[in-house]
């Protein structure tokens, strides 16, 4: 049975699930030149910038391939259609109460030091990236993806997507949700960064959403997007939530190192 979204919802979209089969999948998206090997691909790790924009423009082909399926079987597709900023709205409250914490009592190590002398500005920068999702159309995209049943996949590196003569090969779709479209190719600019590869972010954005014929709401919303300090804050809540996963040093590395990439604003 084919389950069809209701398209007037917006943030009920969140906690949808729709099913599917695995082998109806494989065979549905055979019909499509695409592929499904079951397991991540070995790759080159060195990439020019032609590799990079090859990459964004298969990510494009694969969406446009993708829009409007609709899946038979058992198993489960989700949506996470507005999960990664509704996300991000509760994830600045905690980490605002975190920062009044620590600015409240004396410095004990390093990772506080830090976090007293970059959390405001990161915390200032991401409220002004969502401010600016909020007032750039957001909706209008959560509406588009809805009426154009979008699928991402995830992960769109070489590592788990490429081309082989005319089919399109994806190594898992373990990941594979409804989804903005935009939000496969955010994944991937995160990946770069963290990476250190030196890249344009708006040139990249710019290539995407002109090869998606996407909207100016899609470049803002990705300006927006970019400008979140996701792994600032991630590993800023891996000292707030003390669960010894790792040690002061590695998490003081990791904010160190996501200040370099992420400290810079597209809005």
């Amino acid at each position: 049975m084919i389950v069809r979204r209701e398209k007037s919802l917006l943030m009920v979209i969140l906690a949808e699930e729709i099913n599917m089969d695995k082998s109806c999948v494989n065979e549905y998206l055979n019909i499509r030149q695409i592929t499904i090997i079951g397991q991540y691909f070995s790759c080159d790790k060195n990439m020019e910038r032609k590799d990079i924009i090859s990459q964004i423009n298969l990510i494009v082909e694969l969406h446009k391939t993708l829009v409007g399926c609709n899946f038979n079987g058992m198993s489960r597709i989700k949506s996470t259609i507005g999960k990664e900023v509704e996300d991000y709205k509760v994830q600045i409250k905690k980490l605002q109460r975190h920062y009044d914490y620590i600015v409240s009592k004396p410095c004990t190590n390093e990772v506080e030091k830090l976090i007293l002398s970059d959390g405001k500005i990161m915390l200032k920068q991401a409220k002004e990236a969502l401010n600016h999702i909020y007032g750039h159309d957001y909706f209008g995209v959560i509406k588009r993806s809805m009426n154009r049943e979008e699928i991402c996949i995830g992960k769109v590196d070489r590592n788990n997507l490429r081309k082989n003569k005319e089919k399109i090969e994806i190594g898992t779709i373990k990941e594979m949700t409804y989804n903005l479209v935009e939000e496969d190719l955010y994944n991937y600019i995160k990946k770069l960064q963290r990476k250190e590869f030196d890249i344009d972010e708006e040139e990249l954005i710019k290539i995407f959403v002109h090869g998606s014929h996407l909207s100016f709401n899609s470049f803002d919303y990705l300006r927006g997007l970019c400008s979140y300090p996701k792994d600032f804050f991630k590993a800023w809540e891996k000292y707030r939530d003390s669960k010894k996963e790792k040690t002061n040093e590695e998490i003081l590395l990791g904010l160190k190192k996501s200040l370099k990439y992420e400290s810079k604003s597209f809005i």
